[in-house]
């Protein structure tokens, strides 16, 4: 049986580009694609690497304003919440069919013994 870990990795990684995009739809007039290629140049490729930077590196290293920051950080934890909301809801289920699978085996083979 595969692990939590390695099934989680059968669904792509949000790449930086769609999260601007995404934020892009929402508000417009911030223009988040422009922040493309600076946050591909300092390595920030996916979502899940976004979130682990400082609001004062986006102002600094990335140039953007105050309120384009506390609107990109916001919007990139939420996305990240929302996945990992999202994995834990995919290993319950699992885990729950699971479970039922191995109570009808179980059945299977008591009918079969009487």
């Amino acid at each position: 049986m595969e692990s939590d870990e390695e099934s989680d990795d059968d669904k792509p990684l949000q790449g930086i580009d769609d999260v601007l995009v995404s934020i892009h739809t929402h508000y417009p007039a911030m223009e988040f694609p422009q922040y493309a290629d600076k946050l591909k140049d300092h390595g920030i490729l996916y979502l899940v690497t976004a979130e682990f930077f400082s609001i004062q590196f986006y102002e600094e290293k990335i140039g953007m304003s105050e309120g384009a920051v506390y609107t990109f950080y916001t919007s990139v934890h939420k996305a990240h919440m929302k996945g990992e909301h999202t994995k834990t809801r995919r290993r319950a289920k699992r885990k729950r069919k699971a479970r039922v699978q191995s109570n009808d085996e179980d059945e299977e083979n008591i009918h079969t013994l009487e």
